[in-house]
């Protein structure tokens, strides 16, 4: 056997080894199972968190973060539709969002911990798009953890009152205070859009995935963390701050 036969021969060995290796590696790592997973921001990043370590949350802050759903296998649309997996049903959409495409994909569960009080929460959900990147499709979604709506119209009322008093100590009489007073009937409308009042406590949260039926090998996913509200001023309060600062 020639010196350059067996070169030959040795060079073609090590070329099968690492395409076998190649080849397995592959495999495997198409053999991984889509997963969804919470992603928050910096300091709240664990995909699932334990009760010694929750999402902390003040009073008046939305809870910010993205939904992931996580695959190695590429995403297949319905025929002639172009959309990601992820979908929600939110607060900011437009009425016709869902009107060429199916309906969302994913729905968001708030339920208080620790307590044998197990019924959904009412929550609010803004949605500021998706996207993908790395074999992570992502949904980037916020929530205000709502309270009772008669807890809520009791204090927004109480707030637009407060407003209708500074008004009147402003000076304004006659048909000028009239009008301010029927313009401020109409804010209770805009406060209520921004009036963030998570009660204290611990959550839990789950998000719920069920794939689009035209993709193959949907199935229902889900992910969880916990979230724990601390007590404090709430938006409303905050703005009063701001509005005694001013008037300083």
């Amino acid at each position: 056997m020639s010196f350059k036969f067996l070169k030959k021969l040795v060079h073609g060995t090590l070329v099968i080894i690492f395409w076998s290796v190649s080849v397995k590696a592959g495999l495997a790592q198409s053999a991984v199972s889509p997963y969804l997973s919470l992603k928050f921001r910096e300091g709240n990043s664990q995909r699932d968190k334990s009760p010694q370590n929750p999402i902390i949350l003040k009073r008046a802050e939305r809870l910010e973060f993205q939904i992931q759903y996580v695959t190695n296998a590429p995403y297949r649309a319905s025929p002639g539709i172009d959309y990601g997996p992820l979908s929600i049903r939110a607060t900011n959409q437009h009425p016709d969002f869902f009107k060429e495409r199916p309906g969302p994909t994913v729905s968001l569960e708030v339920r208080r911990s620790g307590t044998n009080e197990r019924e959904l929460l009412p929550i609010r959900i803004f949605s500021s798009g998706q996207g993908y990147g790395n074999g992570v499709h992502y949904l980037s979604v916020a929530i205000d953890i709502l309270e009772p709506q008669s807890v809520r119209q009791n204090r927004l009322d109480q707030f637009t009152s407060q407003l209708r008093e500074l008004a009147s100590a402003s000076g304004l009489s006659g048909a000028g205070a009239m009008n301010e007073s029927a313009r401020l009937q109409g804010t209770r409308t805009y406060f209520d859009e921004f009036y963030i009042s998570n009660a204290p406590g611990v959550y839990d949260l789950k998000a719920v995935f069920q794939p689009d039926p035209a993709v193959a090998q949907g199935r229902t996913l889900t992910a969880s963390a916990l979230v724990r509200v601390l007590d404090g001023p709430d938006s409303l309060d905050l703005l009063k701050q701001k509005l005694a600062e001013k008037k300083k």
